[in-house]
């Protein structure tokens, strides 16, 4: 059972709010650093043997490669905004997953309409020694908004 916290001293589990507070601020991080583009920030949010599996993509392997990732996806488009809603977070010792709806809008470099992109996301984070939660694996079904909705 999880316990709050009384103090920074204590060797005591967070509670499971404390716990969703501090995976929310990690997801409102992500947001702003896909927003500005921040290779760096986005790279120290994951965990070293992160695996990312886009769609009809290859699997994205470890920091090196999410930050090769994003080195190629960033500098084709002028602005990129990345919104989420998580509909639920569940934690597990030091363990956590999450799932929820996600839409990016791509504004590319000369000009070329915007490409709005919708789907639904997971992702896995694992707690790390000082207590902070990082992203581990993920995966998305994002389509361009175009794309058919239904089956």
């Amino acid at each position: 059972m999880e316990r709050s916290m009384s103090n920074s001293t204590t060797s005591q589990k967070p509670s499971g709010a404390e716990n969703q507070q501090a995976i929310r601020k990690l997801i409102e991080a992500w947001l702003a650093a896909v927003r500005s583009k921040d290779i760096s920030k986005l790279v120290s949010m994951v965990t070293d043997d992160a695996v990312f599996l886009p769609p009809g993509l290859p699997a994205v392997r470890g920091k090196p490669a999410v930050e090769a990732m994003f080195g190629r996806f960033f500098p084709q488009f002028r602005n990129v905004e990345q919104t989420a809603v998580t509909e639920e977070i569940v934690v597990a010792g030091n363990w956590a997953f999450l799932w929820g709806t996600e839409t990016f809008i791509l504004v590319p470099q000369g000009g070329a309409a915007p490409i709005q992109m919708q789907g639904k996301g997971m992702s896995i984070l694992r707690r790390q020694a000082d207590g902070s939660w990082k992203f581990a694996r993920g995966i998305n079904n994002l389509m361009p908004e175009s794309a058919p909705q239904a089956f």
